[in-house]
């Protein structure tokens, strides 16, 4: 009787150490998965980004395709390596004069809304000027620098990109109220900017939401199987200027974020 507890106890144990040895490849495999493919978006921003420099420097236009030529080629890394699909909800905004006021929780949702906006501009830090390649572009297609620590240099630059804009007569400017990506769940002051360049452009809002940062978080690895879900929640028309339009914007967005969150974090 004992000899076969014995044994039974054994053939567990086995069993467990197999179960262990399988579930520790698996997690290897999948963080050499993720390793590699951040490599490659990395090394192919370099990469396709010079090489396709010439051809980008003649027009905006030019420009914009090669960004969303690269984009098309991450997702499809993200794809094939992870699984990690897109999952885009709501009305896009047509290429029409709009500001985007945006969740941002990573680099990834930087890229989905280069890749389905007709003509995207971000209004971005000014620490981001530096990288080489990155701002050429950036420059290329209208971006806008700001300076985060600096309240009077970021108030003369928000002027000088109202002043800008007025003059376009297409092209949706991209701005996120937060200043800086945040962890999923995680609510931070929006800040007044957008506050005044929907005052002052007169032009459609639209909100939107993301789960990107749970798919792809900051300084972390990629989610295997992950779906990537940005929502286009609403779209707000200037009608006059309110003390509580902050407070509106904010409470949309983050509520609508946490829904994402929450659901996408539960399928995980």
């Amino acid at each position: 009787m004992i000899k076969q507890r014995l044994h039974f106890i054994n053939i567990k144990f086995i069993i467990n150490v197999i179960c262990y040895k399988n579930d520790m490849k698996r997690k290897i495999k999948v963080i050499l998965k993720s390793v590699l493919a951040t490599f490659l978006i990395y090394f192919l921003l370099i990469v396709l980004g010079s090489l396709l420099m010439p051809y980008s420097a003649f027009s905006r236009s030019n420009a914009i395709r090669v960004i969303k030529f690269y984009c098309r080629v991450v997702f499809l890394i993200l794809k094939v390596f992870l699984n990690i699909s897109l999952d885009i909800r709501g009305i896009i905004p047509p290429n029409l004069p709009a500001i985007i006021c945006s969740k941002h929780q990573s680099f990834l949702d930087v890229l989905i809304l280069l890749y389905i906006l007709p003509e995207p501009r971000f209004i971005m830090k000014l620490e981001l000027t530096k990288i080489p390649i990155f701002s050429f572009y950036a420059k290329k297609i209208g971006c806008f620098s700001v300076q985060r620590n600096n309240k009077r240099g970021a108030l003369n630059a928000m002027i000088e990109t109202i002043k800008k804009e007025q003059k376009e007569s297409n092209g949706q400017l991209v701005i996120y109220p937060e200043g800086t990506r945040t962890k999923p769940g995680e609510q931070v002051e929006y800040k007044k900017g957008i506050d005044v360049l929907f005052s002052r452009l007169k032009r459609p809002l639209y909100l939107v939401s993301t789960n990107s940062g749970l798919i792809w978080p900051k300084k972390d690895d990629f989610k295997h199987n992950g779906i990537v879900t940005m929502h286009f929640i609403t779209r707000l028309n200037y009608k006059f200027k309110g003390s509580n339009n902050l407070l509106t914007i904010k409470k949309i967005i983050e509520e609508d974020s946490l829904v994402l969150y929450s659901n996408e974090k539960s399928r995980l």
